[in-house]
C-alpha cells in the first residue's frame, strides 16, 4: 500500500512539474503584499524625492508643509471623536 503511494506521488511530480511565472513583457508581476517576484519593494523617501524632483511632481515646501498641517489636523479630530488623548500619541514629524 506504501509502495504503490510513493510510486504514485512519484508519477504525479515527475510528470506534473510545478510550473514557475513565465517572463512576459504582457502579464504583469506576481505580487505578494508589499513584494513583486520574490524582490521586496518598499521605496525609501531618499528614493523617491529624486525620481519626483526629475519628474517635477515634488511638492514645494510650502505645498508639503500645508499638506502636514491638514493631516495634523485630521488626525486630531478622529483622535478626539474617538475618545483619545492627544497627548499620548507621538509627535507627527514630518520628513522633509
Amino acid at each position: 500500500m506504501l509502495r504503490s503511494f510513493l510510486l504514485l506521488a512519484l508519477i504525479v511530480c515527475v510528470t506534473c512539474p510545478a510550473k514557475a511565472q513565465q517572463v512576459n513583457a504582457t502579464s504583469p508581476p506576481r505580487m505578494i503584499g508589499n513584494r513583486t517576484n520574490g524582490f521586496s519593494y518598499q521605496p525609501s523617501p531618499g528614493e523617491v524625492r529624486p525620481k519626483e524632483q526629475i519628474a517635477g511632481v515634488r511638492p514645494s515646501r510650502a505645498s508639503q508643509a500645508l499638506t502636514n498641517q491638514t493631516l495634523k489636523t485630521l488626525d486630531r479630530t478622529l483622535l478626539h471623536d474617538e475618545g483619545l488623548r492627544i497627548s499620548n500619541v507621538p509627535a507627527f514629524v514630518p520628513d522633509h
